[in-house]
């Protein structure tokens, strides 16, 4: 076992250092472009909900745990390399939320790509003022929410944290409607917000 682990981090160390030779073909500054060079048109692969399942979920509970919690008082998993649980992972505690929040900053263009389809087939129009008007609060809230964990203060991260969750409740309530339970026909349309009396 421990042969396999060593193993495993020479090849990790050796893909990382092969990422990091320069290119023969000159100016790395240009390879980006290159390599995006007909890719434009790519159309997404994710629905909006395997997106927000994926990637929003996740993180977005990671920076919510620092709501009740001290994230630096979570014992390591005793393999943190191999922890399903990104608090007690290497790149746990503190390291964890920060990552977390900044991965919900930068997630955000993901919900603004022209063609990406709801889990019910529809495609949403990202070009719709209120649908660029809930994820810029969303990308503005999870930015609050990353210069609080900054602090490392309960209270700073408990009000960042609300606004994030508001900002997130703000867009669900429009786009994320099942006037039916278990109908969800409907998501992803742009409509009233569900009677909720």
């Amino acid at each position: 076992m421990l042969n396999r682990i060593r193993s495993l981090v020479v090849l990790c160390l050796a893909s990382l250092g092969s990422a990091c030779v320069p290119s023969p073909a000159g100016d790395p500054a240009q390879a980006p472009a290159a390599a995006g060079a007909g890719n434009e048109a790519s159309p997404p692969v994710a629905t909006f909900n395997q997106i927000m399942r994926g990637i929003l979920f996740p993180l977005g509970n990671t920076v919510f745990y620092a709501q009740a919690d001290d994230p630096a008082a979570l014992p390591r998993d005793p393999m943190p390399s191999a922890s399903t649980n990104s608090l007690t992972g290497i790149f746990g505690g503190w390291q964890a939320v920060e990552n977390s929040a900044l991965g919900l900053v930068d997630a955000a263009p993901l919900l603004r790509v022209p063609g990406r389809q709801c889990s019910n087939g529809e495609v949403v129009d990202v070009t719709n003022a209120d649908w660029i008007r809930f994820v810029d609060d969303y990308r503005a809230k999870s930015l609050a929410a990353y210069e609080a964990v900054l602090t490392k203060d309960q209270d700073a991260i408990v009000l960042a944290s609300g606004d994030l969750s508001e900002a997130c409740l703000a867009c669900h309530r429009v786009y994320r409607r099942e006037p039916t339970p278990g109908d969800s026909s409907l998501r992803c349309i742009p409509g009233a917000p569900p009677d909720r009396r």
